[in-house]
């Protein structure tokens, strides 16, 4: 087994996807040579994005048959790159194709995998290093850190809760180009692919401020005053909400935040009439400061911020954006 870990890169016609990019960082402090891997139909050039990230290596995995993604094809490639390297770590980001991909990787190494983890450390277990991943369980309510009994111990990452390198790593570094020669025949043929341009596209788990609204905010006038005082903030504030404002139709859906929203990682975030279930908090916790406005001097958001204000959530919203208006 490699002293190595792997990274699955996500590319899309912007380039590298964000949570990606975010796992090499992470996987800086596993203790390890980071490897990131590529999967295409030709040999790619523009490496540079991921040395700067954090990868001492990257396998260009190259298949005439990976041009577009088919969960048999990627696994099937993929599956030869570790069988034959053995790494001790893999780590793919919690996409809709990292959520398919990982676990038919992982059942077929016959290995564990966690889902959804929210943090990841190397930890020693009777003199061995073990890669220690934390996640939500019991709805929530608690969070559990599991350990991998064989390998690769494998991981999907949320994006947004691991923070990009504040320096770039590298200009460049190693390349080994791999041809898997996939001999898989799916019945899956892509005839089309349509981008889906319907969904908000506030990009919550990257904004550098983010307005988030509870119930303590009480009506959808108040969450409007939301997004007009974000504006004042310019295009990286971003509003959001809590489940229980989604629920009662406060907000939608699409800007929802914590373990069953989005997951974000600000420099600034502040807490509108926000309980503070641990729900949320998953989703919230790595901001570099939390500023929390609620009317009851117990709430638990008080327990996970860095200044408090005991008040009316409604009557702050107003007297900020009054003050904003006077600009």
């Amino acid at each position: 087994m490699a002293d190595e870990i792997f990274v699955y890169i996500e590319k899309d016609k912007n380039g590298y996807k964000n949570v990606s990019l975010e796992l090499l960082s992470g996987a800086r402090n596993l203790k390890g040579k980071v490897s990131a891997i590529l999967c295409s139909d030709y040999e790619i050039d523009n490496l540079k994005p991921l040395y700067l990230s954090g990868a001492d290596k990257v396998y260009n995995i190259v298949d005439k048959k990976l041009g577009i993604y088919n969960n048999k094809y990627f696994a099937e490639a993929i599956l030869k790159l570790i069988k034959e390297r053995e790494p001790k770590i893999m780590l793919v980001g919690s996409t809709k194709t990292g959520r398919e991909l990982a676990p038919k990787i992982s059942s077929k190494l016959n290995t564990g995998l966690t889902a959804d983890c929210t943090k990841l450390e190397i930890t020693d277990v009777k003199g061995e290093e073990k890669l220690a991943s934390t996640r939500p369980t019991f709805g929530g309510s608690l969070m559990a850190t599991i350990l991998c009994k064989n390998y690769p111990q494998m991981a999907t990452v949320r994006g947004g809760v691991i923070k990009k390198m504040n320096e770039p790593y590298k200009e460049d570094g190693e390349r080994e180009v791999f041809y898997p020669n996939i001999e898989t025949k799916s019945k899956i043929r892509v005839l089309e692919f349509i981008e889906d341009t319907s969904k908000n596209k506030d990009n919550l788990s990257h904004a550098k401020m983010i307005l988030c609204g509870g119930v303590g905010l009480k009506t959808q006038e108040n969450f409007k005053k939301l997004e007009e005082l974000a504006k004042y903030f310019g295009p990286d504030c971003a509003v959001g909400g809590t489940r229980k404002a989604v629920e009662k139709g406060l907000i939608s859906k699409d800007k929802q935040l914590g373990q069953t929203g989005k997951t974000t990682a600000p420099k600034l975030y502040i807490a509108f009439g926000v309980s503070g279930a641990i729900q949320h908090i998953v989703g919230i916790e790595n901001s570099d400061y939390i500023i929390a406005i609620n009317n009851d001097p117990n709430a638990q958001i008080f327990e996970n911020c860095n200044y408090k204000i005991v008040g009316d959530a409604e009557a702050v919203l107003n007297s900020l954006l009054n003050e904003m208006k006077k600009i």
